[in-house]
């Protein structure tokens, strides 16, 4: 995948319900969000075609009911949108957004200690 669809706040809730189990149906999904939206089954239907049409799901209309898995694999979608959120918020500069998470301390220790391994391991290459 070299683009990923540009998916609003709202899609993005319908995704990750889809990565963490799929296929599902509307009603699967609708009931899925209840508790942390007010969508009415509507609502779910409008972002799926949406969605549908910005290639970020696909259906399957052979069973009694549609189904819905995504079209994107949730890995390369983070991957795309790290490397646009570094390109547009800190001018392609990487240190700088893991500057600005350590600082605030949004990066427990173990989370220092991996990055370290990382970085270390990285350097042998």
């Amino acid at each position: 995948m070299h683009e990923k669809p540009a998916l609003t706040d709202a899609e993005m809730k319908i995704m990750l319900k889809l990565w963490d189990h799929h296929p599902q149906t509307m009603m699967e999904l609708t009931r899925a969000l209840e508790g942390e939206t007010n969508w009415s089954k509507y609502t779910v239907i409008t972002l799926l075609k949406r969605m549908e049409a910005k290639g970020a799901v696909t259906v399957d209309e052979n069973g009694p009911v549609k189904t819905y898995a995504p079209a994107v694999e949730k890995a390369g979608f983070a991957l795309l949108e790290t490397d646009a959120l570094v390109r547009d918020l800190y001018g392609g500069n990487a240190v700088l957004m893991v500057s600005g998470l350590v600082e605030n301390g949004r990066i427990s220790q173990k989370e220092l200690e991996k990055l370290a391994q990382l970085i270390q391991a990285a350097g042998k290459k």
